[in-house]
Order: C-alpha cells, then sequence, then structure tokens
C-alpha cells in the first residue's frame, strides 16, 4: 500500500505552508496578509482566524474595500487548511464580489491562486488551471517585485500538481525548475525526492536531494522537518528498512498531532503507519493506526464531497446564465407591473385619507366651539380671566379649583409636569391664541411656538396629533 498517492496527498497540504514559512520577513505583504502569515509561521490557524475575523469588522465599518477582500480571501485560505473547503470557496465568492468595485492586480492574484489551490486539494484540475492561469495573467501586472516573486512561486508551486493528471510531463520538468529557480526551500528539494522514492528509482538521486533539504533545515519551521521526516521514512521504506523508516514516520507524527490545521496530512501518516505495523508483524499498532484512519478519512470525506458539490454547482450556474438572464427580465416586468399597481393604491388611498382628514377637521372645530361655550357657562370663567389679565399669583391655584379633573388628568399623564408648564396648559384649555398667551408672558409668538412644541414633546403625544385639541378633550 505504498504509494504515490500519500506522498502527494501529504505534499498537496503542506507546500501551502512551506512558502509561507520560508520568508523570514513579510514586510513587504499588506497588513492584513503580513500578520496572517506570521500566525501561520506560529501555526496558530485559530490565531489567524480571530484575527481576521476582527480585521474584517473594522474594515466593514471603515468601507475599506481592499480590506474587507484581503481578510475575505485569508478567511476562506485559512478554513481550507482546517479541510472547510466548502466554507473556504464561500468567503472566497465574497471576496470576488468585492473585486468587481477595484482593479487591483494583486488581490486578484492572491484570490485566484486561493481558487486554484481549493480546486487542486479537490481534484477539480481543469478549473483549477484555469484558476492559476487567471491568477498568472494578474500577477505579471503587480508592479511591488516581492509581492510579485512570492505569488508566482505560489502559483508554480500549486499548478504542479495539475500536470501528472494532464500527463503533460515537459510541462511539469519546466515548473519544478522554476520552483526551484525563484525559493529553494526543504519542502522544493524534498518533492524533488519524492519523484525518484515513488519510482523507487535512482534512490541515490533521492538522497541526494534529500541531503539538500537538510541542509536547509535548520532554519526550517517544524511542519517543514516534520514533511522532510516523512519522506526520509518513505525513503528507508523504499529501501526495505521498515525499522528506520518507522523511526521517521513517527518524528513526523509528533509534529502534525501538535498542529490542528493538518487532518489530511495526518490521514496520511496513520496510513503509512498502519502499513509499515503491519509489514513489521505488529498487527494490535497496524489495526490501531488503521481504526485512526478510518475515523479521520471519514470527517475529510464528508466535507470534500460538500466543497465539490458547491464548485460543481457553480458550473451549472454557468450554464444557466442565459436563462437566469430571461429570468431577470421577467422579474423586472412583473416588478413594473407591481409598482404600477401599489402607486395607483397609494393614489386612491391618499385621496381616501384626504377625504377622511377634512371630516376630522369639521368635527374638530364642532368639538372646539362646544368646549368654547362650555367654558364661557362656567360662572368661574370671568373670575378666572381677570386674574389672569391681572397676572395674579392667584391664577393657576384658581384655576385648578375650577377645573381638577383636567388637573388631575394632566399630572396623572405626565407627573414630572413643572408649574410652569400646568400654567401653560391651563392657557391651552381656555382657548386663548397665540397672541393673547404673549400678552400674558411677554413673549414673542416664536417663543410660544417653541413652547407649545416643548409641551407636546414632554407629553410624548405623537406627531400626528394635536396639542390644543388633545389638551381641551382631556
Amino acid at each position: 500500500m505504498f504509494p504515490n498517492f500519500r506522498i502527494k496527498k501529504l505534499y498537496l497540504i503542506f507546500f501551502f505552508f512551506s512558502l509561507f514559512y520560508d520568508a523570514q520577513d513579510f514586510s513587504f505583504q499588506p497588513e492584513p496578509i503580513k500578520t496572517t502569515l506570521e500566525y501561520r509561521k506560529r501555526l496558530d490557524a485559530e490565531g489567524a482566524l480571530k484575527f481576521n475575523i476582527n480585521a474584517l469588522k473594522q474594515y466593514e465599518e471603515s468601507n475599506d474595500i481592499r480590506g474587507i477582500i484581503m481578510a475575505y480571501t485569508n478567511i476562506g485560505t485559512l478554513l481550507s487548511g482546517l479541510e472547510r473547503d466548502k466554507d473556504g470557496l464561500e468567503y472566497l465568492d465574497k471576496a470576488k464580489k468585492e473585486l468587481l468595485h477595484i482593479n487591483d492586480p494583486f488581490l486578484k492574484a492572491n484570490l485566484y491562486n486561493e481558487y486554484g489551490r481549493i480546486y487542486t486539494r479537490l481534484g477539480l484540475y481543469q478549473q483549477s488551471n484555469t484558476a492559476f492561469d487567471e491568477a498568472k495573467s494578474s500577477i505579471m501586472k503587480i508592479s511591488n517585485l516581492k509581492q510579485k516573486e512570492f505569488a508566482l512561486a505560489y502559483n508554480y508551486s500549486w499548478k504542479q500538481q495539475n500536470f501528472p493528471k494532464d500527463k503533460n510531463l515537459d510541462s511539469l520538468q519546466v515548473i519544478k525548475k522554476k520552483i526551484l529557480g525563484i525559493k529553494p526551500s526543504v519542502i522544493s528539494y524534498t518533492r524533488k525526492a519524492d519523484q525518484f522514492i515513488a519510482k523507487k528509482t535512482h534512490l541515490d538521486s533521492a538522497e541526494y536531494y534529500m541531503n539538500k533539504a537538510l541542509v536547509l533545515s535548520t532554519d526550517a519551521s517544524d511542519i517543514e522537518k516534520a514533511t522532510a521526516w516523512f519522506s526520509y521514512g518513505d525513503l528507508f521504506n523504499v529501501k526495505g528498512n521498515k525499522q528506520k523508516a518507522l523511526e521517521y514516520y513517527l518524528k513526523s507524527l509528533d509534529v502534525f498531532q501538535k498542529t490542528e490545521n493538518t487532518p489530511t496530512s495526518l490521514l496520511t501518516v496513520y496510513d503509512t503507519l498502519s502499513s509499515v505495523y503491519k509489514a513489521l508483524h505488529q498487527i494490535d499498532k497496524s489495526n490501531e493506526y488503521l481504526r485512526k484512519y478510518t475515523v479521520l478519512n471519514d470527517n475529510i470525506n464528508k466535507n470534500e464531497k460538500e466543497a465539490i458539490n458547491l464548485a460543481v454547482n457553480k458550473l451549472i450556474e454557468l450554464k444557466h446564465e442565459e436563462k437566469e438572464k430571461e429570468r431577470k427580465t421577467f422579474y423586472i416586468i412583473a416588478l413594473v407591473i407591481t409598482a404600477i399597481f401599489l402607486l395607483l393604491f397609494y393614489l386612491i388611498r391618499k385621496i381616501y385619507i384626504k377625504k377622511e382628514l377634512k371630516k376630522d377637521k369639521i368635527i374638530e372645530k364642532k368639538i372646539l366651539e362646544t368646549d368654547v361655550l362650555k367654558l364661557k357657562v362656567n360662572d368661574s370663567f370671568e373670575e378666572i380671566i381677570q386674574l389672569m389679565e391681572s397676572r395674579s399669583p392667584l391664577f393657576l391655584i384658581r384655576f385648578k379649583e375650577v377645573y381638577p379633573e383636567f388637573y388631575e388628568k394632566l399630572i396623572a399623564h405626565t407627573p414630572e409636569l413643572t408649574e410652569h408648564d400646568v400654567k401653560f396648559s391651563a392657557y391651552i384649555r381656555l382657548n386663548l391664541t397665540n397672541k393673547e398667551i404673549c400678552q400674558y408672558e411677554n413673549i414673542s409668538l416664536r417663543g410660544i411656538e417653541t413652547k407649545r412644541y416643548r409641551l407636546k414633546k414632554k407629553l410624548k403625544l405623537p406627531q400626528e396629533v394635536e396639542l390644543q385639541k388633545w389638551i381641551l378633550e382631556l
């Protein structure tokens, strides 16, 4: 069961990390990407996710489109690294929609590199190549040379995964040379060695490249060292030294188990360990790792199926684009008809309301006239008017005695009214005009309007309720 599959599956995941860890200085990258790479370098996927989620909120508040696109792309990349490809694709789609508003080759290259990577992981090689080609056309337009080199190395390394499927070996060799020429690394040399190990030929060449990887591993991350250890295990496995192979496989497993964002790699190691233990006739250990493999594989397969369905659905949507346009035209016509109907309904209702308001005003006028007559009939009315005209301090006291029900209802409605508020309410209750109130209060008409507004607000009356009508009906 020792196979090309396991090698490809392992490095499919880890070259993604190697590009991040290779760079000792991320200062040339925009802040969201730089900080995300630093988190990834520490293998802190959870911290990277939290950072980008918080950053996304800030970018949305400030309407920073570039920041929003970078955050969406980062989150999509991180979710995919956590084996949540479906969620990752959804976030990349959000970034793609935002890219319609700006022209930025760096952001576009970054986005389509991630589309290509996820499609490669899902085995959708044709879609992956299309995405990588789209990314490369944008990479060539990037003015920052370091950003351009970084994106190009990433693009070449992942696109390499697709060529064996296309049986284009010449193109594959060109890609390999470009990778080694742009950014020599533990992973790039290890990958070169893997080609010989997989074919079980020229194992001396495989060992040569593994030694080159070993020289670079001094400054490499734990994840890169673990990847190299796994390849050393493969080399000894092919040579027939199962015990030595087991030693290196277990060293790599120790790192992978500490890294929460490498489930596919764990799957590869579990499968390999089960096979090696079986060859060593340690059946209990072989079955132990086979069980671990089965449980993890079920979870990964479920995730990949969901992601593949999402990607396939996108192709179906593109094929039905013309039908969607026809459907939109139909919706527009339906909306226009609905809008006309609503407009007619609004106009008819407006005419009806206008008639009702006219009726209400006539009724209000009659109520006011009736209330005025009631006030005139009241024997104490003249007395109160005289106290008011003379600005007597007894005015309000006498008013409360004559109209106790009004005063009690007013205070019950709004207990926090001041004496001045009650006095102004009394003027309105006595049906005085603004001009008459001006004379008794020695303030301008504008001042009276302001007092009316403040009193209405303090009484918490709705805007459509008239203050004078409400007080007279109290």
